[in-house]
């Protein structure tokens, strides 16, 4: 399923209307869980109309893909930002950049929403065929960017050992959310944990 596009989001005024919705639509799953994203409580925290947010959004499954097409946006737009500051073709500059990538992940799952709204769907993927079909489709994005970025620097690399490596740091970034998500209880004896974790990611990719 994809989202339909709507003539009037072609306005500043649609623009603006169908990004209040997707930012409290964010929050609410979030901070409250996919119980509380409903279509009418989204309008009511907007202060719109349920039919104003059935026109841009008409179920809860489009709002919760165009969320999770707007967070791989938001990645893919800082990827690229990072990308930009490579500054040569050389193996220890792609190195850096990529390792500078993988801090902007592991930064941005610490953050309260972005980790509830990445543990929402990964629960729901267990009971939800959609929001399993969306989860795969998530996790596929991630790694085959991953995959892509070490094929570019490491060319020497296989094919199938990238698509490998790129499937553990995945599933590596995702699982330490349990202990980086700012919701979650911190111990000071995993203080370094982050910097581990980058280093042992830089590892899978590279070593």
């Amino acid at each position: 399923m994809t989202m339909p596009r709507k003539e009037s989001h072609t306005t500043t005024k649609g623009h603006e209307r169908a990004g209040a919705i997707l930012c409290v639509a964010r929050e609410l799953l979030g901070t409250e869980g996919y119980g509380a994203l409903s279509m009418r409580s989204v309008a009511q925290r907007v202060g719109v109309s349920l039919s104003t947010v059935q026109h841009y959004y008409p179920s809860r499954e489009v709002l919760l893909e165009a969320l999770l097409n707007q967070a791989f946006d938001g990645y893919q737009a800082g990827i690229d930002q990072r990308l930009a500051q490579r500054t040569g073709s050389d193996s220890d500059s792609g190195k850096a950049v990529f390792q500078s990538i993988i801090d902007y992940f592991l930064d941005d799952l610490r953050d309260q929403i972005s980790s509830g709204l990445f543990f929402e769907i990964a629960a729901l993927a267990n009971r939800h065929p959609y929001a399993s079909k969306m989860f795969d489709t998530m996790l596929t994005r991630a790694r085959r960017t991953l995959r892509n970025l070490m094929r570019d620097i490491a060319p020497e690399l296989a094919p199938g050992q990238c698509e490998i490596r790129g499937a553990l740091i995945v599933s590596q970034m995702i699982g330490l959310m349990i202990f980086l998500s700012d919701t979650r209880p911190k111990h000071g004896e995993l203080a370094a944990l982050q910097q581990e974790a980058t280093a042992a990611i830089m590892r899978t990719a590279f070593s």
